[in-house]
């Protein structure tokens, strides 16, 4: 008898926490073959921030997840030090969530209207949402801003859900927009929230 191919809803439990490993988006796979649930990869992201590349000698720009590199035990072990590890994030910045700004790319919006500023970079621990008002921290002088729009880098890889409306910890984002006319954000600037 032939063996059935595996559906993509039908993984098995994680094991780590035992429940359903279901995701339309993409399902980490470890070192030894083990699959682990979207959830508790979440947990460790921060700890290990997911990048986008080219590979040595190939031309497309692929996943670059070192999450994959760990073992079993070794995701286990992360998975007891994260929240140990978010806490010193919290007491260095002093905040619930901060992004490291990489880039800037500046768009028109209409004769009348602020330009749309694009924030490219990464979010460094906590997440944030479209509409949350953050401070933007530029050569140390925080200005007030609120968050026009969110897009995740390579959000179409393998389908596409709400996830990608969302700068969470550990993750790059294509960008963080911002319309505000006495904003100012260069490379090396932080953006926090809480």
């Amino acid at each position: 008898m032939a063996e059935k191919k595996k559906k993509r809803f039908d993984n098995g439990p994680c094991p780590i926490c035992g429940r359903a490993i279901i995701n339309l988006n993409y399902i980490t796979k470890l070192a030894d073959g083990t699959e682990v649930c979207p959830d508790c990869v979440n947990k460790i992201r921060v700890m290990y921030p997911l990048s986008y590349g080219r590979k040595k000698g190939k031309k497309k720009t692929e996943r670059l997840d070192p999450i994959e590199a760990l073992t079993l035990d070794e995701f286990r072990a992360a998975m007891e030090k994260a929240p140990e590890y978010i806490e010193k994030l919290r007491a260095k910045y002093g905040r619930n969530a901060v992004y490291k700004v990489d880039g800037i790319s500046m768009y028109p919006h209409g004769w009348f209207h602020a330009p749309y500023i694009c924030a490219k970079g990464r979010v460094v621990f906590g997440f944030f949402d479209i509409g949350d008002e953050v401070e933007v921290i530029h050569l140390g002088v925080p200005v007030r801003a609120k968050i026009v729009d969110i897009a995740r880098e390579y959000v179409n890889e393998k389908g596409c859900d709400a996830w990608f409306r969302r700068g969470e910890g550990g993750y790059p984002l294509k960008w963080m927009v911002f319309s505000q006319k006495d904003l100012v954000i260069s490379p090396g600037d932080l953006i926090v929230k809480g």
